[in-house]
């Protein structure tokens, strides 16, 4: 699938959805996600939580377009080359993926807390709980991502296969085969 503004694949504002199957590639963001919980689509709901979500089987490969959002757009601070991103999502399980060759990140889990602090915002007085909470990383090929230098700055730190900002509780990575990590591998919780 191919789309020309921001994700190949975007769900927002629903309830019940499988994720599942697709190849998404040449986007900003491979697969985006945001304010949904198990997932049907429904109308006029205004959703505040991303929840109870399965992204599985799915190849998501070499999204590396420009970033062409409004700079006072939240989406703005995101760099080019994002497979997968859970951002303040809980209970959703990403497993059988393959995920490849996307400059900046592969596969990343992190709290909404951080767009805001890289536009210089604070994250206080939300009417959502920003942390990623309870998400399962399980069984995902991600390799040959991270590969792309940014001009400097704070993102370049997190380039990756997998990225976790250390946030939330309850999240865990297991059974992936992947190159890099932030943080570094024996640092991702495991499943227990």
């Amino acid at each position: 699938m191919h789309t020309g503004q921001d994700a190949a694949l975007y769900v927002g504002q629903s309830d019940n959805v499988l994720i599942s199957g697709n190849r998404v590639h040449d986007n900003l963001l491979g697969i985006e996600v945001e304010s949904s919980r198990q997932c049907d689509v429904l109308t006029d709901k205004l959703r505040t939580t991303q929840e109870h979500t399965l992204v599985a089987f799915n190849r998501v490969h070499g999204n590396n377009r420009a970033n062409t959002a409004n700079p006072d757009d939240l989406l703005a601070v995101l760099p080019a080359g994002i497979g997968i991103l859970l951002v303040g999502a809980d209970t959703t399980t990403v497993s059988l993926n393959t995920v490849k060759h996307n400059g900046f990140v592969g596969l990343g889990v992190v709290s909404l807390c951080l767009g805001f602090a890289l536009q210089g915002q604070s994250c206080t007085g939300l009417d959502i709980e920003p942390n990623p909470d309870g998400n399962q990383i399980v069984g995902n090929v991600v390799q040959g991502n991270g590969t792309v230098p940014l001009s400097g700055g704070p993102l370049d730190a997190f380039r990756a296969d997998l990225l976790w900002d250390g946030t939330g509780q309850g999240n865990y990575w297991q059974a992936n085969a992947f190159a890099t990590s932030v943080p570094p591998a024996p640092l991702l919780p495991a499943c227990r």
